[in-house]
């Protein structure tokens, strides 16, 4: 079967946004190729790559999407598309290129090509996230988690992701009741699983999400993962101790006036996928609605924040 493979080029801020508005217009898988990926990889104190500093600059920093989409569609109505949702993106992020072109390709040659990029890494100094064909020794009281990405955001390299299991490892508490809200691979959930909850509800607007993250959940035998299509007022009300939101600041602003009903008293939001620009902005919505802000991570240009919600609701 053939496919067309569109190519944007933007930038590590925007790649997060661009990722979700491909899916949203039907693209059926993408795949990203971040060179600050592999340059976070060498420059590891615990790494046994080594690159010289020329090698490191000629990466760049340019992140390369590839989308794909069937030829039964129309290519330029999507490239028309595209074209507009980059322009509405590029309000508020540095999208940096943006549209490089489309080209024809086989399905064979895209739907496992991202593999070659992706080895065993530490997600955290107790995490270590592995794709299942790759071989790795555990060592001491590491957590190995395997993970097969298949075509849904969530490998675990990109800082948002990484930033939120930091998180879930210093504020979940064994028994505790989760929901992951944008799950995608189901990656945060299998971390709060193996880290003691007891009941994660796995939630992501895509099907083939959702589908992944069942399928990774039998990979790593967890059986308490309830992965399912929707958003967060989908569900039962049913309160839970910490609630964990990788996505953006728009969808995590909007979630504001609907978090406490699905979290106890004193329960821990935990949400990044937010840019610097937008931190305070996303503070100031949640801080209004009596939740107190108990802590802000950095890393590059994404922020993760902890917001504890409030003793009355």
């Amino acid at each position: 079967m053939k496919w067309y493979e569109i190519v944007i080029k933007t930038t590590e801020e925007a790649q997060d946004a661009i990722c979700e508005m491909l899916s949203s217009i039907g693209a059926a898988g993408s795949s990203i190729e971040d060179p600050n990926d592999i340059k976070k990889q060498i420059l590891r104190q615990d790494s046994l790559d080594y690159a010289d500093e020329e090698f490191i600059k000629s990466l760049g920093n340019t992140v390369v999407i590839k989308a794909y989409f069937s030829q039964e569609k129309d290519i330029s109505k999507i490239v028309a598309l595209i074209e507009e949702k980059l322009h509405f993106i590029k309000n508020f992020l540095d999208i940096g290129e943006g549209f490089s072109g489309y080209f024809e390709v086989d399905e064979e040659d895209w739907s496992t090509s991202w593999k070659k990029h992706y080895k065993p890494f530490h997600i955290t100094d107790k995490l270590v996230i592995k794709p299942s064909w790759e071989v790795y020794n555990k060592k001491d009281d590491e957590i190995v988690i395997e993970l097969d990405p298949g075509m849904a955001f969530g490998t675990g390299t990109h800082e948002s992701t990484s930033m939120c299991a930091v998180l879930l490892e210093k504020y979940i508490n064994k028994g505790d009741r989760v929901i992951d809200v944008g799950c995608g691979t189901g990656i945060l959930s299998i971390i709060a699983s193996k880290l003691g909850a007891s009941h994660i509800t796995a939630l992501d607007i895509d099907e083939v999400a959702v589908k992944i993250a069942k399928e990774n959940s039998i990979i790593n035998k967890v059986e308490n993962i309830h992965a399912v299509k929707g958003v967060l007022t989908d569900i039962e009300k049913i309160k839970s101790d910490l609630i964990v939101a990788n996505i953006i600041a728009d969808v995590i602003i909007g979630l504001s006036s609907d978090i406490s009903s699905y979290l106890k008293e004193e329960g821990i939001f935990i949400t990044s996928g937010i840019i610097k620009e937008r931190k305070q902005e996303v503070i100031d919505e949640y801080t209004k609605k009596a939740f107190s802000c108990e802590e802000v991570l950095e890393l590059g240009e994404w922020v993760a924040i902890v917001f504890r919600c409030p003793n009355s609701l």
